[in-house]
């Protein structure tokens, strides 16, 4: 199975690595995008009913946003890990690597949280029951969000670091 990883990375590691890195943009670019600009907007929204009906089909969308794009970030980080001989190469660099897969966990566990906190706030609007919905909707936007998004950034560092530059 090693060997495949490496055989693919040595034919297609630059559109591996300009997979990975496109989609780390979107990643973050769409948890910022969430953060500091949605968020603020739908703040201003007075109707309770209107502001958690868009919020639950927001959030609803950026789930869908995000499989993909995590996908593709774990699947490429596993060609590039492989393909780059991290493990035989300098240990300093191999615990940069486990620190790095260690933060995309945390931050896909954390994305999972976030759906299920989308399911409780979807069946709270359902029931009408806004506390509910706020509670999970606030926990999901003001705290979740910018944890990943402080978590990746530390990542991507780490990532410019590995790549040598």
């Amino acid at each position: 199975m090693r060997d495949f990883f490496i055989e693919i990375f040595s034919d297609y590691g630059r559109v591996i690595v300009f997979l990975h890195i496109v989609s780390a943009c979107l990643l973050v670019g769409s948890m910022f995008v969430m953060r500091f600009v949605i968020q603020p907007v739908e703040v201003g929204i007075m109707d309770e009913k209107i502001k958690f009906d868009t919020y639950i089909k927001m959030m609803k969308r950026y789930i869908i946003f995000l499989l993909p794009v995590m996908l593709i970030i774990v699947i490429t980080s596993l060609f590039m890990n492989f393909g780059l001989g991290f493990k035989s190469g300098n240990p300093t660099t191999y615990v940069m690597v486990h620190t790095k897969e260690a933060l995309w966990t945390f931050i896909a566990f954390n994305f999972v949280y976030m759906y299920f906190k989308y399911l409780k706030a979807n069946k709270g609007f359902k029931e009408e029951n806004y506390i509910e919905v706020e509670e999970n909707i606030v926990l999901m936007v003001k705290y979740l969000i910018p944890l990943n998004l402080v978590l990746a950034l530390i990542s991507i560092y780490f990532g410019v670091i590995l790549r040598g530059y």
